[in-house]
This record gives C-alpha cells, structure tokens and sequence, in this order.
C-alpha cells in the first residue's frame, strides 16, 4: 500500500522521519521520529530527541519542542550544544518577541536562565561549542543592559528638541542631510508666508537628486516661474497640491504640459478656478492623471464644454460656486471612474445613465439636480444624494446590491426608491435618510436592514411608535440619530434596551435630563443639547 512518502521499504523509523521531514511531509515525520523516541537509547535517543523538536518547530507546536530539548539536557548536561539547541528553538535572543512558554513573558531573562544553567554543566574549555554558548551569552547580557546613549528626540519634550535640533550647525551636518536625497522628495511650503526664492528652490530640489515627486504650495510660495521649474526639472513629480486664496489659472496651466507623470492634482476649496481652466488643465495631463479635485469651480455655466478623454482618472471631485453648473459629455470620458462627487451641478436631460461606468464604487451628487430617471451601476458602495432636488420626483427604484453607506437627506428622493435601495443592499451598514420631502406618515413598510449599523433620522416626521419600531427591524444597529424628533424617555429606554451604543438626540425637547442620564448610566455615549426657542 503506497504511504505517500516514496519507497520506504527497509528502512528504520530514524531514516523514515528525515525522509519525509526532507519532503516537508512533517506530521508523516513526526510519527516516525516518536518511534524512534520509544525505541533508542543514549546518542541515538539525543538525535531523535534532536530531530522531533525540530520536527514540532515546523509544526509550530511549541510545547513539545520545549520538553524534548529539556529532556536533551537531562540526558546529557554536559553537552553545551544541547543547551544551545534549547535556546535556538525560537531564536529567543534575535526575535525576542514571540508566543509565551509556560505563559512566561520576558524571554530573554528565560534564555539567560538557560544558558547560564548550561555554561554551569559544562566544563571550561576551547570547546568549539561552548566558546559559541559563551560568545552568545554575552551577547544576551549586553542586549539586556540599559542602553548608555539616549535620543533627545524621544525622550525630551518636543519644544526643547526642536531647541536642539535648530542649534546641529556643521559642515558635517549639513553635507549629512544633503546627502540624504529621500528627505528632500516633497517640497511642502503650505505654510511659507513669503515667497520661496529660486535659489533655495533649486538648491532643495538639487538635494532631491531631481526626484522631487510630491509639491505642497501655498500662494505665498508658488508662481507661474518657480511652478514651470518644478514641472520641467522634477519629471518624477506625481502629486500636485495648491493652496491658494484667490483665483488661479494661467499659473497653473502654464506648468502643467511639462508634468508628464503627474497623478494627483488638487486645489484648496479657497483655490478657485474657472470650469474652461479645468477641462484645459486635466487636457494637458490626461494620459497619467488618476486624482482630480476642485473645491471651487466658477464659471461652471458653460454650453457645449468638450471634455478630454480621461483613461487614467479614477477619483474626481467638483464643486459649482456663485451658481449651479452643467455637465455635459463628462459622464461619457471617464470609463475607469471609481469615485465620482459632484456637488451644486445639475445634470439635466431625458435621462443619466451611468450603468457603462463599470468601476463605479462611490458616488456623491450633493446639492445637485437630476433627472427624473437616472441610471446607476450595480457596483456602487457609497451613495450620497443629500440635498438633491428635481423639478419632478426623482425615480431611483434600482438595485444596489453592494451598497455600504447611503446619505438621501433633505432630498426628493421617493420612499419607494429608499425602501427599494435599502431593501437590496444586504450589506448596508450606514443610511442617512431623515427629513425627506416624501416621507410617509408610518413606517410599516420599512424594510428589515439585518447588516445596518449606523442610522439618521434626523428631522424626521415620524411618530415615536413607527421610530421604535424601525429600530425593532435593524438588529445590528450601533449609533442613532433623532436630532429634531418628538421621542420622548420611553423611545431612549427602547433603544438603550437594544444595545444600541450611541445616540444623537440634540434638540429633542420631549426627552428629559432623567433619561439621558440613564442611557449615559448604562453605557451609551449620548448627545444631548436644547432646542433654541428663538430659533424659527
């Protein structure tokens, strides 16, 4: 009957166990090293003993190794490779952090003990394996000693380490720091409050030796002449971000044609720029730009705006200011899109399809305008609807079933299309849906949310029964928001009652101080403010 392990025929159980533990058949080994254990004596028990510890290590069956190299030492303490085999099992010295044995913690102390019990049992000598024995017991020793230099920069306060570091003025210093390229790779001068000069410019982006791939600018220390040498000279340059107050655009553009690596590009939400200046700017790196944000697009009004085909980008953020803006081909040029935000523009016409976008996981249409039928994608992980509005109610009836987190906050968003949404995302964990502009006045067809864990109800009209009893209908729910609700104490209790481990009940004005106290009492983070009777 074939084992398994090749021709074993003849031979002993020593001989079958470094066959198979050679073929790393190690359970197969393990049996047949036991049996050697059981059947031999003096030098041939040590080597069997030797060679299952081994065996077990592989195993990662520590115990075991431990006993077999203990009874090593009982059978022959005045071997000093014994001694050692026992503390080479786990590499105690070099690794010095593992699994306890015998629930001890403090390795090192441990192989001490043992190598000092070892150097005892054998006699002082030039054997070649106790001058080891000896060489690493000292080595032990010293590991274990309170180190003599200690790093100002971790253990004095960071004020006077700063003090220190400011006063290393030398030669030997500064051509140390020079030296090293990898501290000048990102040039960050977002906090410079006057202009960087050409000449530290270079010298700092010499030291990089010209691989400068992160820049992190401010308006004090960036213009078009210092932008285009960082883009010509520094070709590994990969993340651009501008932090800037006020209006940019021909700085920008003129630098961007040398940047032919970047992949990151951003502006600052106080950085405005027009929407023609960001079509031209994403044109210029369109082949390598994967990043794209923009807190402030002016100007956003544009008809007929042509779009570059953007291959590479997978994460774009826009935001419409002093009016809403129009997108027009956008939606046809970003085929790999994973994270699309769009937020005050409105996307108009008979339809929005968005179904081709196949790479689709995040999506944000805040403040926006839709159409009455959009399409999205079945891949979508996060949706963000939150203060949508449409001329007519907005039909989102599709399935979602890899939703995670969905936001429909004053929106006209419908309730069939919330209940539709929620209802196939079995692996919702976060919904914002409260103070909709089509909210029913019950909540009995709220569906069962088995995954849901984080739930705003803000502003909501329901009643305090129909809030219970969604709740009832979420098992798994951990954090709750009823800002501006009607509940009262006898909700807080229900819901302390399911476990829930965070409340948000900030101008609730039916719930009492006794209440919240007693969530508070039983764990629950609870906040808690009053409502502000002048408010309208």
């Amino acid at each position: 009957m074939s084992t398994g392990y090749g021709d074993e025929e003849g031979m002993g159980p020593m001989e079958r166990g470094r066959n198979r533990y050679q073929k790393k058949h190690y359970a197969g080994a393990l049996q047949a090293f036991t049996e050697a254990v059981r059947m031999s004596t003096g030098h041939m028990l040590l080597t069997a003993l030797d060679h299952r510890a081994a065996t077990y290590e592989k195993l990662e069956q520590l115990q075991p190794a431990l006993k077999d190299a203990k009874q090593m030492i009982e059978l022959k303490p005045e071997l000093s490779k014994v001694t050692q085999e026992l503390v080479q099992k786990r590499d105690i010295i070099t690794k010095g952090v593992y699994r306890a044995i015998y629930d001890l913690k403090g390795e090192r102390e441990l192989a001490l003990k043992i190598y000092e019990r070892g150097l005892k049992k054998v006699k002082v000598g030039t054997d070649e394996e106790r001058v080891k024995l000896q060489a690493m017991f000292s080595k032990l020793q010293n590991l274990q000693e309170p180190r003599r230099c200690l790093d100002p920069l971790t253990y004095l306060p960071l004020e006077l380490a700063q003090m220190i570091t400011e006063q290393l003025i030398s030669k030997s210093w500064k051509r140390l720091l020079e030296s090293s390229h990898k501290l000048w790779i990102t040039l960050d001068t977002s906090c410079a409050k006057r202009q960087l000069s050409q000449k530290a410019l270079r010298a700092h982006v010499k030291r990089s030796n010209y691989t400068v791939d992160r820049v992190i600018t401010s308006q004090a220390g960036i213009d078009a002449q210092r932008l285009q040498y960082l883009t010509k000279y520094c070709k590994k340059l990969q993340y651009l971000k501008i932090c800037y107050s006020g209006l940019i655009g021909e700085t920008l553009l003129s630098a961007l044609p040398m940047a032919n690596n970047l992949a990151h590009l951003e502006l600052s939400p106080a950085c405005s720029i027009k929407l023609t200046a960001v079509i031209d700017a994403l044109n210029m790196v369109k082949d390598t730009i994967e990043v794209a944000r923009f807190y402030h697009v002016t100007g956003a009004r544009i008809r007929n705006a042509v779009w570059p085909r953007l291959e590479a980008l997978k994460d774009l953020h826009l935001t419409a200011y002093e009016d809403s803006g129009q997108i027009y081909n956008l939606l046809d040029v970003i085929p790999n899109i994973e994270t699309l935000s769009l937020f005050a523009f409105e996307l108009r016409g008979s339809e929005m399809d968005l179904t081709h976008l196949r790479k689709l996981q995040n999506l944000e249409l805040v403040n926006a305008t839709l159409p009455a039928h959009p399409k999205f994608p079945e891949t979508i992980k996060s949706l963000d609807l939150t203060s949508l509005s449409c001329a007519e109610r907005v039909n989102l009836e599709m399935k979602l079933p890899l939703l995670e987190s969905f936001s429909c906050q004053h929106s006209a968003v419908s309730t069939i299309a919330v209940q539709t949404i929620m209802k196939s995302a079995i692996n919702l964990k976060q919904a914002k849906i409260g103070f909709r502009y089509d909210e029913p006045a019950t909540a009995a067809t709220f569906p069962r949310c088995q995954s849901l864990e984080e739930l705003s109800l803000q502003a909501s009209l329901y009643e305090e029964a129909d809030l219970i009893d969604i709740t009832t209908k979420c098992p798994k729910l951990q954090s709750l928001n009823l800002d501006d609700t009607y509940i009262t104490g006898v909700a807080v209790k229900h819901f302390v009652g399911l476990g829930i481990k965070k409340l948000s009940l900030n101008r609730c004005n039916g719930v009492s101080l006794d209440a919240v106290e007693y969530a508070r009492s039983k764990g629950v983070q609870v906040q808690y403010s009053f409502r502000d009777r002048y408010a309208l």
